[in-house]
C-alpha cells in the first residue's frame, strides 16, 4: 500500500518510513502540508501519517482538508505528535484523524497500527464494492 509521510523532522520521517517499508508498504515522504496536499492530488494515498506540529499548516488543518478532497474520506490518517493529552486526542479525531500515536514513536506500535489500517482499509474498499 502507498502511504503519504508528513514530517518535518528528518529523522523522525526517516523512522516513520522505514517502519511502513518493514511492513511492506511504499512510502513516500514530505515536509509540509502544501507539498502533501499537492502529492495527494496528483497521486492518491490510501494511508496518511503526518504530524500535528508542522511549518505553515498545521497537521490539525491538514487533516480537515485531506477529508474535504474528493477521495479524503477513503483515506485512513494517523497523526503523529509529541501532544498527547486526552483533549489532543479528542481535538486530532474531530479533525478527522482515524488514529494517533504519541512521539517519542515506538516502532513495534507503529507497526501494528499500519498493519490494523490497512486491513480496515481493505475491508472497507471490500464493502463498498458490495455496496457498489
Amino acid at each position: 500500500m502507498k502511504i503519504l509521510i508528513v514530517e518535518d523532522d528528518n529523522m523522525m520521517r526517516r523512522i516513520l518510513k522505514r517502519a511502513a517499508m518493514a511492513v511492506g508498504h511504499e512510502a513516500t515522504g514530505c515536509v509540509d502540508a502544501e507539498r502533501a496536499l499537492e502529492m495527494l492530488a496528483e497521486n492518491g494515498y490510501p494511508l496518511v501519517i503526518l504530524d500535528w506540529m508542522l511549518p505553515g499548516m498545521d497537521g490539525i488543518e491538514l487533516c480537515r482538508r485531506i477529508r474535504s478532497m474528493p477521495d479524503g474520506e477513503h483515506t485512513f490518517i494517523l497523526m503523529v505528535t509529541a501532544k498527547d493529552k486526552f483533549d489532543d486526542l479528542v481535538e486530532v479525531l474531530n479533525a478527522g484523524a482515524d488514529d494517533y500515536i504519541a512521539k517519542p514513536v515506538d516502532v513495534k506500535t507503529l507497526k501494528t497500527r499500519l498493519t490494523v489500517a490497512e486491513r480496515m482499509l481493505r475491508k472497507l474498499g471490500e464493502l463498498r464494492e458490495v455496496v457498489g
